[in-house]
């Protein structure tokens, strides 16, 4: 199979050289490239708009994370469209500016394929895609498009996470917006209902329960046990104590066993997520568990580094990225799966990152 390295993508960036200024895609913005640190980034770029002059520019920086997410998900998907905002959970400029100078270098495409909706049937060719074709090219400095003639279907489009509502009031020290806590809250939703489909309790951590989510509250959804004092295999406070505040906890249907303990990282909490887990694990070493973290792909360098760092190497950390778990809620939302899925499900889609 076609494979794609972080090194490739940073010396076709920077074949294109600081000279020559080039124009995104939407013609709205331009940039400049400034510094290309060989051989894997970061990447400093300028940018400005088109209606304005380069003096007024901003700089910004393409990190390794970046690239490396990009590297990670194109080799997987050579000559596939992928829809770019998905990598980041969203738009951004730097996100913007990669795509841009991606476009520009020979073997990435810009298309617009036909996506079905996985719930409704119905097909739409309105989203800009980009593609990585390695037997293919186009000129260099120039954007290259192409058609894309097969429909296909993404679980992330149309997925519906509930109306969650977050006030700033929630965000305290830990999120920087409520976007940041919103998407945070949309995965425990998302976990709480593949819980459901694998007939798990869910515990929530304890100051998210109030969170209001589909006319209810985080910690009332089906599934979400109200209190850990039900949980006979936490058998002492301390393993209570510690539990209380970790994202997502999956338990058996009759409190046997642990199946995973979960913590969702939407920044730079990555290693206080691992600290938290870590005091749970010392609090019960007895009992076997998966442990786990969720975040978006450009954290995934992250969290390899702090899961195989001597401190926390003990928990075999996993790393499942935003988009699997919106893709495996997708599944449960679409067929209904409730107390029917297998425990065992789960395992492949936590990708084990400890050497």
């Amino acid at each position: 199979m076609a494979n794609i390295k972080i090194s490739d993508l940073v010396s076709s960036i920077s074949q294109l050289g600081t000279a020559q200024s080039y124009t995104y895609y939407s013609g709205t913005t331009h940039l400049r490239i400034v510094e290309v640190t060989r051989p894997e980034g970061p990447i400093r770029i300028k940018r400005w708009n088109c209606q304005g002059e380069e003096t007024l520019a901003t700089e910004a920086s393409i990190s390794t994370n970046q690239l490396a997410t990009v590297a990670a998900v194109f080799s997987r998907k050579p000559n596939h469209p992928i829809q770019f905002d998905k990598l980041f959970s969203g738009g951004g400029n730097s996100r913007s500016a990669l795509e841009t100078l991606l476009a520009h270098t020979p073997n990435f495409f810009i298309c617009y394929p036909q996506r079905a909706n996985p719930y409704t049937g119905k097909t739409d060719n309105g989203i800009k895609h980009i593609m990585w074709c390695p037997e293919e090219s186009h000129p260099s400095g120039q954007i290259g498009t192409k058609d894309y003639n097969l429909v296909i279907s993404e679980f992330e489009f149309g997925i519906d996470l509930g109306d969650v509502q977050i006030a700033q009031s929630m965000l305290g020290d830990e999120f920087d917006s409520i976007e940041a806590k919103k998407i945070h809250t949309q995965m425990q939703v998302a976990l709480v209902k593949i819980g459901n489909a694998m007939n798990f309790h869910t515990w929530i951590a304890k100051n998210d329960h109030s969170i209001p989510v589909e006319n209810r509250t985080l910690g009332s959804l089906e599934g979400v046990i109200s209190t850990l004092d039900q949980v006979p295999i936490l058998y002492d406070t301390e393993s209570k104590r510690s539990a209380s505040l970790i994202d997502c906890i999956w338990f058996s249907s009759d409190f046997r066993y642990i199946p995973a303990v979960i913590e969702i990282e939407h920044s730079t909490g990555v290693t206080s997520g691992m600290t938290r887990m870590l005091k749970f694990r010392q609090t019960i070493p007895s009992i076997s568990m998966t442990y786990a973290i969720v975040a978006s792909l450009d954290l995934r360098s992250k969290v390899i580094s702090e899961a195989n760092n001597n401190a926390f190497r003990e928990l075999q950390a996993r790393f499942m990225p935003y988009s699997t778990v919106r893709e495996l809620y997708g599944l449960v939302q679409r067929y209904k799966l409730t107390n029917v899925v297998e425990r065992t499900f789960i395992e492949p889609f936590m990708e084990k990152v400890v050497e």
